[in-house]
């Protein structure tokens, strides 16, 4: 049974989690009928020793591959704020450049903040994939600019420090970019999977007639399983790297809103 949520970008979790639940559940009761034909006299030794171990073991294999999702997860929420904070270091050095090239570059980098929000929010590979490429696009642009607002002082320190910060938010967008395509391995995933339905066959070998107990088993299994497939899927999935740092940054950016002024009322001869 294929875990991997590259192999099926499309299927919806809660799909997948019913499935894997079937799955749980025939093994089961395969192993149940296995049993069940196999003669056992009376002083047949219960098994259960073999059962726990290797239910321990998918426990352990189950707490390996989380760690693994969780900790890509935390390094794609670590990528949003230092990109959030390159982009907002390039807005404010961008009051090094002269008062129309800064507005120009500002400009842009509004437009590219946009494109990251929607990178991040993106619902569908495709949909990231994308946005990706819209981001590439500005990325020339704002490059352009900021050479060209530069042009007066290239070989300065203030220069200097506008291009670097520049390149930083380049470099990070590609980075955040690598993260979010990179997933668990999928030949783990398959080990996960297949394990799973051995220790299923397993329970239903051993206990396969408390259906109730084992049925509730193989619920937190189903669960376990598929918030690791969760934290895999930084598109399609439920638990997705929260935008707040990108949201705030654009907020900043935001031009002043003219004054409001109220209007008075006409008054009555």
């Amino acid at each position: 049974m294929g875990l991997s949520s590259s192999s099926f970008p499309y299927l919806p979790l809660w799909l997948f989690g019913v499935l894997f639940l079937a799955a749980l559940i025939v093994a089961r009761e395969i192993g149940k009928f296995i049993r069940d034909r196999i003669p056992r006299g009376d002083d047949a030794k219960d098994d259960t020793f073999a059962m726990t171990s290797v239910l321990g073991l998918l426990a352990l294999l189950i707490g390996f591959t989380f760690s693994i999702a969780l900790s890509r997860y935390d390094a794609r929420r670590e990528l949003v704020v230092n990109e959030a904070n390159a982009i907002g270091t390039t807005w404010l050095r961008a009051d090094l450049m002269e008062a129309a090239d800064r507005d120009r570059m500002r400009d842009v980098l509004r437009r590219y903040v946009d494109a990251r929000i929607a990178f991040g929010n993106a619902r569908s590979a495709d949909e990231e994939v994308a946005n990706y490429q819209q981001t590439e696009a500005l990325q020339s642009e704002l490059w352009s600019t900021m050479l060209a607002g530069i042009a007066s002082f290239r070989d300065t320190e203030r220069a200097s420090l506008i291009v670097s910060t520049t390149n930083d938010a380049i470099d990070v967008a590609a980075t955040r970019f690598t993260a979010r395509q990179s997933h668990i391995p999928p030949r783990i995933l398959r080990m996960l999977g297949m394990f799973a339905l051995l220790a299923a066959g397993m329970v239903g070998f051993e206990r396969g007639e408390q259906r109730r107990a084992t049925t509730i088993l193989f619920v937190l299994l189903t669960l376990a399983v598929t918030l690791v497939i969760d934290l895999d899927r930084p598109s399609t999935g439920m638990t997705n790297v929260s935008q707040e740092p990108m949201l705030h940054l654009r907020a900043s950016m935001a031009p002043a809103s003219p004054a409001i002024v109220a209007p008075t009322n006409p008054t009555s001869d």
